[in-house]
């Protein structure tokens, strides 16, 4: 349930403050019934509003996911070399697209939606949406390579730079976690060649306000209203 004047604002009948100025007037009915009170409150999906005798637009239902890509598998809608796709697996309605990618040997969390203008802001690099990665390395970078990580490093595309590098202390082999606000191909994997460091594995555990958690490979889940309303603010969409 939504305040009345929030959902005539998202159908563009007029701005929130105008809309008061059309609930006091007595334009507006819900299921039928006249509604003068500032706070009153209805289903936009469920309940019929109309102002003026029209019915207000309904808003669009999107879909949010979280999905834990398994190792081997191409974040693509259609791949022409017939590999395995994150989309032949999972059988989601065309719409839905993922935001960002994972190469094809990188694992983890990935998100996806049928929400353009989230996907669209939290990927453009201005937000800075951060991911955190959990990376096997064939051995732990030096502190100065941490630094020129950190201060940016070129590749043939542009410069890049990650938030932070620190080593974890994760069972027998050198881990290491990497913080980006972009991401450009293969972006961990050569910025590490740069010093002979070889990646082992890599999984994404974190992008913006979602957490892989205990997702397991393979396991997608929807987005909960809480995690998703966060997503929303941290980029500037009024929730």
């Amino acid at each position: 349930m939504e305040r009345l004047q929030k959902i005539l604002s998202r159908a563009g009948i007029s701005s929130r403050r105008s809309a008061e100025e059309i609930i006091l007037a007595g334009r507006v009915r819900i299921n039928g019934e006249v509604v003068k009170q500032l706070g009153a409150k209805a289903d936009a999906t469920k309940d019929q509003i109309l102002v003026d005798g029209k019915p207000i637009h309904r808003p669009q239902t999107h879909q949010y996911y979280a999905y834990h890509k398994p190792r081997g598998v191409v974040v693509t809608k259609r791949d022409d070399f017939g590999r395995t796709t994150v989309f032949d697996l999972l059988k989601l309605p065309k719409a839905v697209n993922s935001v960002g990618r994972l190469d094809k040997e990188s694992e983890g969390l990935l998100l996806l939606t049928d929400d353009g203008e989230l996907l669209q802001r939290y990927t453009h690099p201005s937000f800075e949406v951060r991911k955190v990665y959990h990376v096997q390395v064939s051995r732990l970078p030096t502190a100065d390579e941490k630094r020129k990580m950190r201060e940016g490093i070129a590749l043939e595309e542009k410069e890049v730079r990650a938030f932070s590098v620190k080593p974890l202390p994760m069972k027998e082999e050198p881990w290491i976690e990497v913080v980006l606000g972009e991401g450009i191909k293969r972006e961990i994997r050569r910025m590490l060649e740069v010093f002979g460091i070889k990646v082992r594995r890599l999984i994404r555990v974190k992008h913006g306000e979602v957490e892989l958690g205990p997702l397991k490979s393979g396991q997608i889940i929807p987005l909960s209203a809480s995690i998703l309303k966060k997503m929303r603010r941290s980029v500037g969409l009024e929730d």
